[in-house]
């Protein structure tokens, strides 16, 4: 093993590979020398990736600097498929099961295989949901109960600063022995985004005399629909709100096409919520509903049922806005109707790489957009320039995850990346809204990303 001779950001089998992959990279990417400077900045996050780890009992670092999650779910009996609860995933190489419609890895990239006819959100096509007990599946102690005794609930946050795990754990009387953080950097990073990123609601912004309505739109949801009931947190972080999230994707649309009688998912066809929940009346009394869109594969703004009921706020995790053509709708109608959207992706790199495409592909669309006879503030709205902040996310899976060949930063919701923002937020200049910005080939652009960014190891 050879590592890069001055940022160590990179893993070579030895100094001839180091030497030739310096100028060409491998699958016909760049070389080393292109991401060099970048990555040294990048290398900078890993002291604070392997403190977030640490705190933990369980956060060991290997001798490589990576995290053995499915080590820690082992030993906590809830490493597996189907009847492990909140717990549930397919295994294999891939966070995401692969679907006909999916990109293609790199050719001669190692891959493990999923199990075999697993399907995210499978519980839903019963009739009951998990409880505490057997969705988390850990000692009572362990878990980040959602049913109180009196006098147990936690503290009302308006009156405490939740900023990290750190601070989470203690507003929750949680013990650090607790894996939970393996599964709810889920909703916890949802709440990062929504009050942090794009600032759309806050623990304190609301009272018992002034409650807030707040639509999200969940995009690429996939292990998620094996936790839904954890999306409850967000009514325990957010005093006084009545949350309505709705989601979309493939994995979405999969399950509730698969609905039978008397099921849990046949409720997303009768448009009714498939999980609701309400905190405690000292907690805020707010409430959460969980829909399912199954009509569609994709989020369309042009969606019969979207007509009039546009969302507060468009969240996607671990998105891979440029590996997956879908997102450039969504992309685009965020920008032209000025919709709050916000990501996490796994690496710095990533999200730098996909946040240099965004101008590129509302560039490459505006001639169609043009022609279609879009003008006036829709136009403005998408050729304005703006800010993609991107952050590091407190709320990341605690770990950096084993990829082999990459020493950087890379964990499931690593950082953050605000698309669009509500006006405050974005940076407002006059435009000319008639005059296109040049734009290369947008299949060319997208290919690079695709092999620049670590898309292609996720």
């Amino acid at each position: 093993m050879h590592l890069s001779w001055v940022v160590k950001s990179a893993v070579f089998c030895s100094k001839n590979c180091h030497t030739a992959n310096w100028k060409a990279g491998r699958f016909g990417t760049q070389g080393h020398k292109f991401f060099c400077a970048k990555n040294k900045v990048h290398m900078e996050k890993v002291p604070q990736v392997q403190a977030l780890l640490k705190q933990f009992p369980w956060g060991r670092i290997e001798t490589d600097g990576t995290f053995a999650e499915p080590v820690v779910r082992a030993y906590y009996n809830v490493l597996g498929a189907e009847g492990f609860g909140y717990w549930s995933i397919p295994g294999g190489s891939n966070p995401h099961l692969k679907h006909a419609s999916d990109p293609s890895g790199p050719p001669g990239a190692l891959r493990v295989d999923d199990t075999k006819g697993f399907e995210h959100g499978y519980m839903l096509l019963s009739d009951k949901l998990l409880t505490d007990e057997t969705g988390w599946k850990l000692e009572k102690r362990l878990i980040p109960r959602l049913i109180f005794e009196l006098g147990t609930e936690p503290e009302l946050t308006s009156k405490v600063d939740i900023v990290d795990w750190d601070s989470w754990y203690k507003w929750r009387n949680l013990p650090k022995e607790s894996p939970a953080a393996l599964l709810l950097h889920y909703p916890l990073t949802v709440y990062q985004l929504l009050v942090n990123v794009l600032q759309v609601t806050g623990p304190k912004r609301n009272s018992l005399e002034s409650r807030q309505a707040l639509n999200v739109h969940y995009i690429g949801a996939e292990v998620e629909l094996n936790m839904l009931p954890l999306f409850s947190e967000l009514a325990l972080l957010l005093p006084h709100t009545d949350i309505k999230m709705t989601f979309f994707g493939i994995a979405v649309h999969s399950i509730v096409n698969k609905a039978k009688k008397n099921s849990i998912a046949m409720k997303a066809k009768q448009n009714e919520p498939v999980y609701t929940y309400t905190s405690p009346t000292s907690c805020g009394a707010s409430t959460l509903s969980i829909f399912l869109h199954g009509d569609h594969e994709n989020w369309d703004l042009r969606l019969p049922f979207l007509s009039g009921n546009k969302p507060d706020a468009i969240v996607g995790l671990n998105a891979g806005l440029t590996s997956y053509p879908a997102w450039q709708f969504v992309i685009l109608c965020c920008h032209s109707d000025n919709m709050p959207f916000a990501v996490t992706e796994y690496a710095e790199q990533s999200t730098e790489l996909q946040r240099d495409a965004l101008p590129q592909i509302i560039a490459h669309a505006l001639p169609h957009l043009h022609s279609a006879g879009m003008n006036g503030l829709e136009l403005h709205n998408l050729t304005r320039p703006r800010e993609y902040p991107i952050a590091f996310n407190p709320f990341q899976r605690p770990g950096q995850r084993n990829l082999g060949s990459v020493r950087l930063p890379n964990v499931p919701n690593g950082f953050t990346m605000r698309v669009v923002g509500n006006d405050e937020q974005e940076i407002i200049h006059p435009v000319s809204a008639g005059v296109p910005v040049p734009a290369s080939d947008l299949s060319e652009l997208l290919q690079k990303t695709e092999q620049f960014s670590l898309n292609s190891l996720d």
